[in-house]
């Protein structure tokens, strides 16, 4: 499913520091967005197809967060994390831009 909106909303200030703290060069943030939309800075394109069920494949921006070390990771982050010692992937675009926005991340090594 991915962090949610809700969830870091939730989040006292001293854990969305503890969050940010721990990915702050920790991490890379990655946009995905769908082959229509190429001209969008800082993305990486997704070609167009179907997933299993017959659905196209990206809607609209997707944004994923991978860490390098996870040792320590705080458990918003832990709950959600996917392919757990090699990618360490984390979604969620909502959450994601809210934690860039907090944090003052970008797109690419942060």
């Amino acid at each position: 499913m991915g962090l949610t909106l809700d969830n870091w909303n939730m989040l006292s200030e001293s854990e969305k520091r503890r969050v940010v703290e721990f990915l702050r060069k920790n991490c890379r943030i990655d946009r995905e967005i769908p082959s229509s939309e190429e001209d969008r800075p800082n993305a990486y394109v997704i070609q167009d197809g179907f997933t299993s069920g017959g659905h196209r494949m990206k809607f609209s921006d997707q944004y994923r967060i991978y860490i390098s070390d996870i040792s320590g990771i705080p458990s918003f982050l832990d709950l959600e994390l996917k392919e757990r010692g090699t990618k360490n992937r984390i979604g969620g675009t909502a959450a994601i831009r809210e934690i860039m926005d907090y944090g003052g991340f970008g797109i690419g090594r942060n």
